[in-house]
Formats: structure tokens, C-alpha cells, sequence
């Protein structure tokens, strides 16, 4: 099992954090409960030992899932999910807390993308990179949030020797 070094969750790297607990949550199989996409079996009076095992299985996959999202958070944001203890019910309330479904805070991000500029000694690449993850921002706030928007911040910041291709592109 390979080990990580994730940056805790510290509220202003919410995407970047929940991005990296993602991965890490799929490396540990793990994240299909966390989506919602494995549920837990259900026990009744005619469960046979096999699936027994399968929902001690799931419930100790859970109990991985919940303790690496806990864990990678910072001890001063710990309270927020401290009292839960499923991680489907903690990675919302994590989302729901650092992307509120407000009119400001999708302000907040469209105005990230605007203000968006190349940084001194940053390639077009790393910026297009930036733009795109403030694009995915946007597009899970608004399905209809358009690419185009992007592509000007982008066509912005090419050097000069482009501009007869960017006013082509315009």
C-alpha cells in the first residue's frame, strides 16, 4: 500500500483536497461507497455465512473510508463531520460547508475565472490547467456555464507572436 501525502483540508483547498481524497479513496476501493454507487447488503433471517462476510467487508471498507477523510482534514476543521460517522453523510456535509449552493459563492468562483491571469514564470499549459479545474468549479454550479469563457481567459495570455491566430480564433 503505497503512502501519500495529501495537504489537509484547511477550507480555501476544498477542491484540490477533495480531488486528491478521491483518488485516495479509489486507491483503497473505497470510494464507491462514498458515491454511493455500493450500498450496503442488507442481512436477513436466511443470510448465508458468505454474505455475512460481504457486509463485514463493506462496513470495514466504510470504516476506511470515514477514517481516511477524517484524517486528511485539519484539526481545526475536524469538527464539522467529528460526530459522523458514515462517510456519505460526511462528504456532503464537507461539500455543503466549502461549496454552499449560494449566489455568492458561485460569484466567488466566476469571478476566480475572470480575475484569472498568468502568473510570472507560469507556462500557458499550467495556466490552461488552473482555468479548467475553476471551469469544472463553475460547470458543477451551473450545468450550462459556457467553455467559451475560458478559452478568452486563455486566448488572453498568448504571446504575441499569436494574435493573428487569436483574432482568427475571435
Amino acid at each position: 500500500m503505497a503512502n501519500y501525502s495529501i495537504p489537509k483540508l484547511e477550507g480555501q483547498n476544498y477542491v484540490s483536497w477533495a480531488n486528491d481524497v478521491k483518488y485516495l479513496l479509489m486507491e483503497r476501493q473505497a470510494w464507491n461507497i462514498v458515491d454511493e454507487i455500493e450500498i450496503e447488503p442488507k442481512l436477513d433471517v436466511s443470510t448465508d455465512a458468505e454474505a455475512a462476510k460481504e457486509v463485514k467487508n463493506f462496513k470495514a471498507c466504510k470504516q476506511i473510508a470515514m477514517s481516511i477523510i477524517y484524517l486528511n482534514i485539519d484539526s481545526s476543521h475536524r469538527r464539522i463531520v467529528e460526530r459522523i460517522d458514515d462517510p456519505v453523510e460526511a462528504w456532503k456535509v464537507l461539500k455543503t460547508y466549502y461549496q454552499p449552493d449560494s449566489k455568492a459563492h458561485h460569484m466567488e468562483v466566476y469571478s476566480s475565472l475572470m480575475n484569472s491571469y498568468i502568473l510570472s514564470e507560469e507556462s500557458i499549459s499550467l495556466l490552461s490547467t488552473r482555468l479548467l479545474r475553476i471551469y469544472e468549479q463553475l460547470r458543477d454550479l451551473d450545468k450550462d456555464f459556457s467553455e467559451r469563457y475560458v478559452t478568452f481567459q486563455l486566448l488572453r495570455y498568448q504571446p504575441s507572436q499569436f494574435d493573428s491566430i487569436v483574432q482568427t480564433i475571435l
